[in-house]
């Protein structure tokens, strides 16, 4: 339980820099990248993308921090 917890803060930063780094494209990046960058599947990543307020894209598979 413990490990869990820790391994899921660890996966949440490295969301959370993914997200802030200003090298991404207008702020968004893709599920799929986010997937790769922390090496879980869909489900895991997208469980902790809602668990930071990561926000989706109206318009395409992509999410961002930033405030609309």
């Amino acid at each position: 339980m413990v490990w869990t917890t820790i391994r899921e803060w660890q996966l949440k930063k490295k969301l959370r820099e993914m997200l802030n780094d200003p090298r991404s494209a207008r702020g968004y990046r893709s599920t799929g990248q986010l997937e790769k960058g922390i090496s879980c599947d869909r489900a895991t990543t997208e469980r902790l993308l809602a668990a930071i307020g990561a926000r989706k894209s109206d318009s395409a598979e992509e999410r961002t921090l930033k405030a609309s």
